[in-house]
């Protein structure tokens, strides 16, 4: 990542609504299609090889005006990428008080355009290079982080809690204890948030059925408010790293083993990341997608699409405008938002 030299601040008026604004607003408008449907906002878990790295110029926090641009765009969500040593600098420590502050500024402007946040937990299955689970990093670790995140947002629903980016766990079940454990503390905590839960293997929604759906099957909520995440990207091995694309029909079929699972386990999904090239026949991809996710919808909570943020640059997946005009992708997915005809 590029450093910046600069020291963003937000509005002052941002910073009075973050008590108030969950009782004065009321809930985002939901579309007839998806309920959550929106992008990720980089930026905030950049320079992890930096902790704590420094703010404004190792990493920083979206801007109002990106916020701008997609609400009045139609989306309704955004998947703030966070770093858990950031926020918790020592495990079972207190918070920062910046950085928490940074995430709730950002929360706040975001609900006052009615609109949601997924907090995403960007570290792997990870916290300083050690995995949860281990000795080092045990999953009662894990589990004060979120019910530290759930005394400060649990009284927010326009906050989603997302456990944990793409975990590296080495076993389905190792990663189910560290879930039902973190699932725990939120709701003794008094949160009663969505909480989105990630599978092994990059979260891919391709092999989530055979890889994960045993072991999180057996996840116990009490408040019954699970969505199980995946992502998806629909280069020849799923990577995300390469311009070219499949077919339409297989891209849907990569996503196809996933919507049945949810409808046989009566569950809800959600597809945290995904994302195509601005090649046209890529492009076309988004349209079968999208629809797949909208005729779903029973199951399908939402989406949120792969990525956003000045930082970006030129990256062949952005959102983020050139100059103020919508990239190929963003003119394929405004049908799908709010307001949008298809």
């Amino acid at each position: 990542m590029t450093a910046f030299p600069f020291s963003f601040r937000w509005p002052a008026w941002v910073t009075g609504c973050i008590a108030g604004a969950g009782l004065a607003l009321a809930a985002p408008t939901m579309a007839a299609a998806q309920t959550y449907r929106g992008v990720n906002l980089a930026g905030a878990a950049y320079s992890s090889n930096k902790l704590p790295g420094r703010y404004g110029y190792d990493y920083l926090y979206p801007k109002p005006a990106e916020v701008d641009y997609f609400t009045q765009a139609g989306m309704n969500t955004f998947r703030l990428s966070v770093l858990w040593e950031r926020l918790q600098p020592t495990l079972n420590g207190p918070l920062d008080e910046k950085e928490l502050q940074r995430v709730s500024q950002f929360i706040a402007y975001a609900q006052a355009h009615n609109a949601s946040t997924v907090l995403d937990i960007h570290n792997y299955g990870r916290y300083r290079g050690q995995e949860v689970g281990s000795s080092d990093v045990p999953d009662a670790a894990f589990a004060d982080l979120w019910a530290r995140l759930a005394q400060a947002f649990g009284n927010n629903t326009h906050v989603l809690f997302g456990l944990m980016n793409e975990p590296q766990q080495h076993a389905a079940d190792a990663w189910k204890n560290a879930v039902q454990a973190a699932i725990d503390a939120i709701r003794k905590a008094g949160g009663h948030n969505l909480i989105l839960v990630p599978g092994i293997g990059w979260d891919g929604a391709h092999s989530f059925t055979k890889l994960n759906g045993p072991a999180l099957s057996q996840l116990h909520d009490p408040d019954n408010k699970l969505l199980y995440e995946v992502h998806e990207y629909f280069d020849t091995d799923a990577s995300g790293t390469k311009p070219d694309c499949i077919a339409p029909d297989r891209a849907v079929d990569r996503l196809r083993g996933f919507t049945d699972w949810l409808h046989a386990n009566h569950a809800r999904g959600f597809l945290g990341e995904f994302g195509v090239s601005r090649q046209p026949e890529c492009v076309k991809l988004l349209d079968p997608v999208l629809s797949h996710l909208r005729d779903n919808a029973d199951v399908w909570a939402g989406w949120t699409y792969w990525a956003a943020g000045p930082l970006w640059g030129n990256y062949m997946f952005t959102l983020e405008p050139d100059h103020g005009a919508d990239r190929p992708q963003m003119t394929a997915i405004r049908p799908f938002l709010a307001g949008g005809t298809h």
